[in-house]
């Protein structure tokens, strides 16, 4: 086989390994903050009962002031209800900006109503690992 040849052989390979490894990246990431809560996400419902909008947190949020509810004017700091965390990891979640005031904990696969003291006061919550 020509220099020439071996080339373009290698080309061709490098070209097609290239071309797999975009084809094998994830195609249902998740994306946060755009109203639907998927897999792999924290999601503060407007309402109790999960319903109503949905703020859907892909990775931690230490001040919720600039947030609103995809799709709507209606603020996500200090209006939320009730939770899901879909997410595998544990959820902190806090009163107050920059994760202080009442820190309250949500483990993967659980959904409820917020109590009395996070109701309508969640105002940034961060995914660890472990719980509190």
């Amino acid at each position: 086989m020509s220099i020439k040849r071996a080339f373009i052989a290698l080309a061709t390979v490098a070209a097609c390994v290239g071309v797999g490894l975009g084809v094998a990246a994830p195609a249902n990431a998740a994306t946060g903050k755009n109203g639907v809560l998927e897999s792999g996400e924290f999601g503060l419902y407007y309402l109790q009962n999960q319903s109503g909008y949905v703020f859907d947190l892909y990775v931690s949020d230490s001040n919720f002031a600039n947030d609103v509810f995809p799709g709507t004017s209606i603020a996500a700091n200090d209006n939320t209800e009730s939770y899901r965390n879909r997410d595998t990891f544990w959820w902190h979640v806090f009163t107050n900006a920059n994760y202080t005031g009442s820190h309250g904990c949500l483990p993967a696969g659980y959904s409820g109503n917020a109590s009395a003291t996070f109701k309508n006061t969640i105002s940034s919550a961060y995914y660890s690992s472990s719980s509190c």
